[in-house]
Protein backbone atom coordinates (compact mmCIF):
# COMPACT_ATOMS: atom_id res chain seq x y z
CA UNK A 1 0.00 0.00 0.00
CA UNK A 2 1.41 3.37 -1.03
CA UNK A 3 1.86 6.11 1.56
CA UNK A 4 -0.47 9.10 1.08
CA UNK A 5 1.21 12.04 -0.68
CA UNK A 6 -1.23 14.90 -1.10
CA UNK A 7 -0.92 17.07 -4.24
CA UNK A 8 -0.27 20.74 -3.67
CA UNK A 9 2.39 23.42 -3.43
CA UNK A 10 4.54 23.69 -0.29
CA UNK A 11 7.11 26.51 -0.02
CA UNK A 12 9.97 26.46 2.50
CA UNK A 13 12.19 29.50 3.13
CA UNK A 14 15.64 29.46 4.69
CA UNK A 15 18.53 31.87 5.01
CA UNK A 16 21.15 29.09 5.10
CA UNK A 17 21.41 26.30 2.54
CA UNK A 18 22.33 23.73 5.17
CA UNK A 19 19.22 24.52 7.25
CA UNK A 20 17.05 24.52 4.14
CA UNK A 21 18.50 21.16 3.15
CA UNK A 22 17.78 19.77 6.63
CA UNK A 23 14.15 20.94 6.43
CA UNK A 24 13.71 19.21 3.06
CA UNK A 25 15.27 15.97 4.33
CA UNK A 26 13.01 16.03 7.40
CA UNK A 27 9.99 16.37 5.13
CA UNK A 28 11.12 13.49 2.91
CA UNK A 29 11.75 11.31 5.95
CA UNK A 30 8.35 12.09 7.46
CA UNK A 31 6.51 11.58 4.13
CA UNK A 32 8.25 8.70 2.35
CA UNK A 33 7.40 7.55 -1.16
CA UNK A 34 6.90 3.90 -2.01
CA UNK A 35 9.91 1.54 -2.05
CA UNK A 36 10.11 1.49 -5.86
CA UNK A 37 9.24 5.14 -6.49
CA UNK A 38 11.86 7.63 -7.56
CA UNK A 39 12.43 10.80 -5.58
CA UNK A 40 12.93 13.74 -7.97
CA UNK A 41 14.93 16.77 -6.83
CA UNK A 42 15.54 19.67 -9.21
CA UNK A 43 18.52 21.97 -8.73
CA UNK A 44 20.12 24.89 -10.53
CA UNK A 45 23.58 23.44 -11.21
CA UNK A 46 25.49 20.16 -11.34
CA UNK A 47 27.61 21.29 -8.40
CA UNK A 48 24.58 21.65 -6.15
CA UNK A 49 23.36 18.27 -7.41
CA UNK A 50 26.54 16.50 -6.26
CA UNK A 51 26.55 18.34 -2.93
CA UNK A 52 22.93 17.36 -2.31
CA UNK A 53 23.45 13.70 -3.21
CA UNK A 54 26.43 13.42 -0.84
CA UNK A 55 24.46 15.11 1.95
CA UNK A 56 21.47 12.84 1.34
CA UNK A 57 23.68 9.75 1.61
CA UNK A 58 25.23 11.05 4.84
CA UNK A 59 21.86 12.00 6.34
CA UNK A 60 19.82 8.92 5.40
CA UNK A 61 22.58 6.35 5.05
CA UNK A 62 22.07 5.86 1.32
CA UNK A 63 21.20 7.92 -1.73
CA UNK A 64 19.18 5.55 -3.89
CA UNK A 65 16.07 5.80 -6.06
CA UNK A 66 16.76 9.54 -6.18
CA UNK A 67 17.20 11.61 -9.32
CA UNK A 68 18.80 15.03 -8.89
CA UNK A 69 18.45 16.88 -12.17
CA UNK A 70 18.08 20.26 -13.88
CA UNK A 71 14.55 21.66 -14.33
CA UNK A 72 14.36 21.82 -18.15
CA UNK A 73 14.53 18.07 -18.78
CA UNK A 74 12.03 17.26 -16.03
CA UNK A 75 9.68 19.93 -17.33
CA UNK A 76 9.61 18.25 -20.74
CA UNK A 77 8.97 14.88 -19.08
CA UNK A 78 6.04 16.43 -17.19
CA UNK A 79 4.60 17.71 -20.48
CA UNK A 80 4.94 14.23 -21.92
CA UNK A 81 3.42 12.62 -18.83
CA UNK A 82 0.43 14.97 -18.89
CA UNK A 83 -0.26 15.09 -22.63
CA UNK A 84 0.93 11.63 -23.60
CA UNK A 85 3.75 10.40 -25.88
CA UNK A 86 1.60 10.70 -28.99
CA UNK A 87 1.41 14.49 -28.55
CA UNK A 88 4.84 15.16 -27.06
CA UNK A 89 7.92 13.57 -28.68
CA UNK A 90 10.63 12.16 -26.48
CA UNK A 91 12.92 14.91 -27.72
CA UNK A 92 11.93 18.20 -29.29
CA UNK A 93 13.49 19.11 -32.66
CA UNK A 94 14.10 22.53 -31.10
CA UNK A 95 16.30 21.19 -28.28
CA UNK A 96 19.76 22.74 -28.23
CA UNK A 97 21.66 19.67 -29.43
CA UNK A 98 19.28 18.85 -32.26
CA UNK A 99 19.05 22.50 -33.27
CA UNK A 100 22.84 22.85 -33.37
CA UNK A 101 23.22 20.15 -36.00
CA UNK A 102 20.24 21.39 -37.98
CA UNK A 103 21.85 24.83 -38.13
CA UNK A 104 25.14 23.26 -39.18
CA UNK A 105 23.34 21.91 -42.23
CA UNK A 106 21.26 25.01 -42.97
CA UNK A 107 23.81 27.80 -42.58
CA UNK A 108 25.86 27.17 -45.77
CA UNK A 109 22.65 27.11 -47.85
CA UNK A 110 21.37 30.36 -46.35
CA UNK A 111 24.44 32.56 -46.69
CA UNK A 112 23.62 33.33 -50.32
CA UNK A 113 20.39 35.05 -49.25
CA UNK A 114 20.53 38.78 -48.67
CA UNK A 115 18.86 38.57 -45.22
CA UNK A 116 21.87 36.68 -43.84
CA UNK A 117 24.53 39.17 -44.88
CA UNK A 118 25.43 39.85 -41.19
CA UNK A 119 26.51 36.19 -40.89
CA UNK A 120 28.35 36.01 -44.18
CA UNK A 121 31.49 37.77 -42.98
CA UNK A 122 31.84 35.54 -39.92
CA UNK A 123 31.64 32.38 -42.07
CA UNK A 124 33.45 33.72 -45.10
CA UNK A 125 36.50 31.43 -44.68
CA UNK A 126 34.35 28.27 -44.76
CA UNK A 127 35.93 26.92 -41.58
CA UNK A 128 33.60 24.16 -40.20
CA UNK A 129 34.77 24.87 -36.64
CA UNK A 130 33.59 28.48 -36.93
CA UNK A 131 30.30 27.25 -38.35
CA UNK A 132 29.90 24.85 -35.40
CA UNK A 133 30.71 27.67 -32.97
CA UNK A 134 28.05 29.88 -34.55
CA UNK A 135 25.51 27.04 -34.63
CA UNK A 136 26.04 26.38 -30.93
CA UNK A 137 25.64 30.07 -30.04
CA UNK A 138 22.49 30.38 -32.12
CA UNK A 139 20.92 27.20 -30.74
CA UNK A 140 21.58 28.47 -27.21
CA UNK A 141 20.03 31.84 -28.13
CA UNK A 142 16.86 30.28 -29.55
CA UNK A 143 16.67 27.95 -26.55
CA UNK A 144 16.57 30.99 -24.26
CA UNK A 145 13.98 32.65 -26.49
CA UNK A 146 11.77 29.56 -26.10
CA UNK A 147 11.89 29.97 -22.31
CA UNK A 148 11.84 33.73 -21.87
CA UNK A 149 10.39 35.25 -25.08
CA UNK A 150 8.22 32.62 -26.72
CA UNK A 151 5.96 35.43 -27.97
CA UNK A 152 8.78 36.70 -30.19
CA UNK A 153 9.23 33.28 -31.76
CA UNK A 154 5.50 32.95 -32.38
CA UNK A 155 5.45 36.29 -34.20
CA UNK A 156 8.54 35.42 -36.23
CA UNK A 157 7.12 32.05 -37.29
CA UNK A 158 3.98 33.86 -38.49
CA UNK A 159 6.05 36.28 -40.58
CA UNK A 160 6.08 39.33 -38.29
CA UNK A 161 9.57 40.80 -37.87
CA UNK A 162 8.87 42.51 -34.57
CA UNK A 163 9.51 42.43 -30.84
CA UNK A 164 6.59 42.51 -28.45
CA UNK A 165 7.00 44.86 -25.53
CA UNK A 166 6.86 43.45 -21.99
CA UNK A 167 3.25 42.81 -21.04
CA UNK A 168 2.05 43.64 -24.53
CA UNK A 169 -0.14 41.60 -26.84
CA UNK A 170 -0.90 42.02 -30.49
CA UNK A 171 0.72 43.97 -33.28
CA UNK A 172 0.05 47.44 -31.81
CA UNK A 173 2.23 46.79 -28.74
CA UNK A 174 5.32 45.75 -30.69
CA UNK A 175 8.36 47.43 -32.19
CA UNK A 176 9.91 46.45 -35.53
CA UNK A 177 13.11 44.46 -35.51
CA UNK A 178 16.19 46.49 -36.36
CA UNK A 179 17.27 45.91 -39.99
CA UNK A 180 20.52 44.25 -38.91
CA UNK A 181 18.56 41.83 -36.66
CA UNK A 182 15.87 40.68 -39.10
CA UNK A 183 18.00 37.67 -39.96
CA UNK A 184 17.06 36.15 -36.56
CA UNK A 185 13.36 36.05 -37.50
CA UNK A 186 14.12 34.75 -41.00
CA UNK A 187 16.41 32.05 -39.62
CA UNK A 188 13.67 30.89 -37.24
CA UNK A 189 11.31 30.59 -40.21
CA UNK A 190 13.94 28.63 -42.15
CA UNK A 191 14.30 26.24 -39.21
CA UNK A 192 10.53 25.72 -39.19
CA UNK A 193 10.40 25.08 -42.93
CA UNK A 194 13.18 22.50 -42.67
CA UNK A 195 10.99 20.33 -40.43
CA UNK A 196 8.09 18.08 -41.40
CA UNK A 197 4.76 19.95 -41.00
CA UNK A 198 3.64 17.78 -38.07
CA UNK A 199 6.77 18.68 -36.06
CA UNK A 200 6.91 22.41 -36.70
CA UNK A 201 4.80 23.22 -33.64
CA UNK A 202 6.42 20.81 -31.20
CA UNK A 203 8.63 23.46 -29.63
CA UNK A 204 8.74 24.08 -25.91
CA UNK A 205 6.53 27.17 -25.98
CA UNK A 206 3.72 25.46 -27.91
CA UNK A 207 3.84 22.31 -25.79
CA UNK A 208 3.84 24.46 -22.65
CA UNK A 209 0.63 26.18 -23.74
CA UNK A 210 -1.00 22.80 -24.40
CA UNK A 211 0.16 21.56 -20.99
CA UNK A 212 -1.30 24.57 -19.18
CA UNK A 213 -4.61 24.12 -21.00
CA UNK A 214 -4.64 20.45 -20.00
CA UNK A 215 -3.99 21.07 -16.29
CA UNK A 216 -6.80 23.65 -16.23
CA UNK A 217 -9.18 21.08 -17.73
CA UNK A 218 -10.37 18.93 -14.83
CA UNK A 219 -11.59 16.30 -17.29
CA UNK A 220 -8.04 15.75 -18.56
CA UNK A 221 -6.53 12.69 -16.82
CA UNK A 222 -2.86 12.85 -15.92
CA UNK A 223 -1.26 9.96 -17.76
CA UNK A 224 2.08 9.63 -16.03
CA UNK A 225 3.24 12.11 -13.43
CA UNK A 226 5.41 11.65 -10.32
CA UNK A 227 3.72 11.93 -6.95
CA UNK A 228 6.33 14.42 -5.69
CA UNK A 229 8.99 16.75 -7.03
CA UNK A 230 11.34 18.97 -5.00
CA UNK A 231 12.85 22.21 -6.31
CA UNK A 232 15.84 23.00 -4.13
CA UNK A 233 17.92 26.13 -3.69
CA UNK A 234 16.83 28.05 -6.79
CA UNK A 235 17.01 31.80 -6.36
CA UNK A 236 15.59 32.52 -9.82
CA UNK A 237 13.30 30.60 -12.18
CA UNK A 238 11.83 31.46 -15.58
CA UNK A 239 8.16 32.38 -15.45
CA UNK A 240 7.44 29.45 -17.77
CA UNK A 241 8.88 27.03 -15.19
CA UNK A 242 7.01 28.67 -12.29
CA UNK A 243 3.77 28.46 -14.25
CA UNK A 244 4.39 24.80 -15.13
CA UNK A 245 5.11 23.86 -11.51
CA UNK A 246 2.03 25.68 -10.27
CA UNK A 247 -0.06 23.75 -12.78
CA UNK A 248 1.67 20.49 -11.92
CA UNK A 249 0.81 20.98 -8.23
CA UNK A 250 -2.82 20.11 -9.07
CA UNK A 251 -1.67 16.51 -9.53
CA UNK A 252 1.73 16.32 -7.79
CA UNK A 253 3.16 17.40 -4.47
CA UNK A 254 5.56 20.22 -5.36
CA UNK A 255 8.01 21.17 -2.62
CA UNK A 256 9.77 24.48 -3.32
CA UNK A 257 12.78 25.13 -1.05
CA UNK A 258 13.74 28.78 -1.56
CA UNK A 259 16.84 30.52 -0.15
CA UNK A 260 16.19 34.11 0.89
CA UNK A 261 18.85 36.83 0.49
CA UNK A 262 19.17 37.73 4.17
CA UNK A 263 21.90 36.85 6.66
CA UNK A 264 19.29 36.79 9.45
CA UNK A 265 16.19 34.71 9.99
CA UNK A 266 13.30 36.92 8.89
CA UNK A 267 11.38 36.15 12.06
CA UNK A 268 14.19 37.71 14.11
CA UNK A 269 14.22 41.03 12.24
CA UNK A 270 12.70 43.89 14.22
CA UNK A 271 10.16 46.23 12.70
CA UNK A 272 11.31 49.27 10.77
CA UNK A 273 10.18 51.83 13.37
CA UNK A 274 12.02 49.99 16.15
CA UNK A 275 15.16 49.91 14.00
CA UNK A 276 14.87 53.64 13.31
CA UNK A 277 14.38 54.36 17.01
CA UNK A 278 17.47 52.33 17.86
CA UNK A 279 19.47 54.30 15.30
CA UNK A 280 18.34 57.59 16.83
CA UNK A 281 19.35 56.40 20.29
CA UNK A 282 22.93 55.93 19.13
CA UNK A 283 23.19 59.73 18.69
CA UNK A 284 23.79 62.09 21.58
CA UNK A 285 20.98 64.28 22.83
CA UNK A 286 20.67 67.58 21.00
CA UNK A 287 19.57 70.67 22.91
CA UNK A 288 18.50 68.42 25.76
CA UNK A 289 16.16 66.44 23.49
CA UNK A 290 16.37 62.71 22.86
CA UNK A 291 16.16 62.13 19.10
CA UNK A 292 14.45 58.81 19.75
CA UNK A 293 11.41 60.78 20.94
CA UNK A 294 11.14 62.78 17.72
CA UNK A 295 8.00 61.72 15.81
CA UNK A 296 8.68 59.88 12.55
Amino acid sequence: MRSPISPGLLILHGNQMELLRAAVFDWLRANPLGPLEEEIILVQSNGVAEWLKIALAEELGVCAATRVALPARFQWEAYRGMLGPERVPRRSPFDKDALTWRLMRLLPELLAKEQFAPLRHFLSDGDPERRLQLAERLSDLYDQYQVYRADWLTDWAEGHDQLRRPGGAGLNSSVPLAPDQCWQAQLWREIHESLPPERRWSGRATIHQQFMAAVEDERQPAQRLPRRVVLFGMSTLPYQTIEAMAGLSRYTQVLLAVPNPCQYHWGDIIEGRELLTAAYRRHQSRNGSNLADVPV
